[in-house]
This record gives structure tokens, sequence and C-alpha cells, in this order.
């Protein structure tokens, strides 16, 4: 099993990873500069480009989705770390119903840190009414929702979003961003199962690790085993058949 901090701590890598491909003008966002500190650390073009091909795919499969549902649809981002898709999306006019993200306690608190104290964060946030309830580690404005939960404790996740008022009934996308690789392969089985079963309308998007028996693989297996990060879904991510299954 991952150690719950090892995992929140990727986090923190990817956010640097992703404002050091910004920088370096692989693509625009004005956001990320505002969840994550400039890094000591300068990234191998491979890095930026894989963190270009990451980023740009899902974004342009959710904006297809929101295309198609005419914005009249709910999102939910799992482990969403400091992703500001968002406020991207904000900027480009694009607004679903409803934009809800998920992620442990210690990393939903930091956000909510983030998000208070920048003011270009926090206004396109706030509705005509401009309420905003914020709490220590979760936010609830009108179209989005920071909350706090496990995805492994499915009743958890269900109550959180619950409380965020989601609809089962609309268009529901999902989004999991190198995050079930950090899962238990019984849980993963278990929160699929229930957004099949309980969402009418649903599409799933999810970014993976696979081929992870390649020597890339092997090394970023060891890599993350050295900082007490063993990742429990790897067997699942061992080809691209395994992935589907």
């Amino acid at each position: 099993m991952a150690s719950d901090d090892a995992v929140r701590a990727t986090n923190d890598d990817a956010a640097q990873c992703k404002r050091f491909a910004v920088e370096r003008g692989y693509w625009k966002d004005p956001y990320i500069a505002y969840m994550t500190p400039r890094g000591q650390a300068k990234h191998a073009p491979e890095i930026n480009r894989g963190y270009f091909a990451r980023v740009s795919a899902m974004r342009a499969l959710l904006r297809k989705f929101l295309k198609i549902t005419n914005q009249a649809c709910q999102v939910v981002n799992f482990g969403a770390g400091f992703d500001t898709t968002y406020w991207i999306l904000k900027d480009e006019g694009i607004n679903p119903k409803s934009y809800i993200e998920i992620d442990f306690d210690a990393v939903t608190s930091r956000k909510c840190h983030h998000i208070k104290r920048a003011k270009a964060l926090l206004e396109k946030i706030a509705s005509e009414d401009g309420e905003i309830k914020l709490s220590l580690s979760e936010l609830h404005a009108s179209d989005y929702h920071l909350i706090a939960a496990n995805l492994r404790n499915l009743q958890e996740v269900e109550k959180k979003l619950e409380d965020c008022g989601i609809d089962k009934t609309l268009p529901t996308v999902f989004i999991a961003e190198c995050v079930l690789v950090y899962i238990d392969v019984k849980s993963t089985n278990e929160l699929l199962k229930w957004i099949k079963d309980k969402f009418k309308t649903v599409l799933f998007l999810n970014y993976e690790q696979v081929n992870m028996n390649d020597r890339f693989g092997q090394i970023m297996i060891d890599n993350l085993k050295s900082r007490d990060c063993v990742l429990s879904g790897v067997e699942d991510c061992v080809s691209l058949e395994t992935q589907k299954q």
C-alpha cells in the first residue's frame, strides 16, 4: 500500500513540473504560479513534453464533452491536486453546472489557502452574490467545490459529493489523472462500479501509467518505492490490455 504522505508528495512534484513547463512556453497557464513556488530543479524536454501531452489531451477531451452537453453537465476531478483546469475553462467562457475537485485533506487545505490569498483565483469562483463557504480544507461556491475525501472510502466520497448537491441524472464526466495507480484494485473496481450504477450518463477520463514492465516503468517504480510510495494498482498497468480490462 502506498504511503498516503508519499502519494500527496507526488502532487507537489507534478505541480512544479507543470509550472516549469509553462514557464518554458509549452502551454499557457496564468494560474499555476499561484499554486506552487518555482522549483529549484530543471526538467528535461522529455518531461516537459510528457506533461504537455497529459494536460493537452485531458483538457481537449473535457472541452469536447462540455461542448456536446452544451455545458449542462458536471465535472468530478478525482485526486485533483493543484490542477487549474477550472480557471482555464472560466477564461474560455466554459462553465459546467458544477465543477468538483476531490483530494486528501492535506492537499485541499493547502489549495484552499492558495485560493484564499490569490485574488485572481478567488474572483473566478465568486458568483454574483459573492457567497463562498470556506473551511480549513474545503470550499463551496455556486459552481465550484473543493472537498476532502479518501477515494478508498466510497461511503465518504458519496456523502461529500451529495453535500455538493451533485445531480446523478445530469451528464457527468469523472477525471482521474495519474490517480488510480496509487489505489488498490479492489477499491478502484468498487469506485467504478458505483459510478456506473448511480449515474445515468457518464464519461470517465483516465490518464494513467502503462507498460510498467519496460525499463522506463521499472525506473519509475523504483524511484517511487525509494520514497515509500508503492503503486498499489500497478498490476492493472502492465499493458494497455490490462488497463482496458
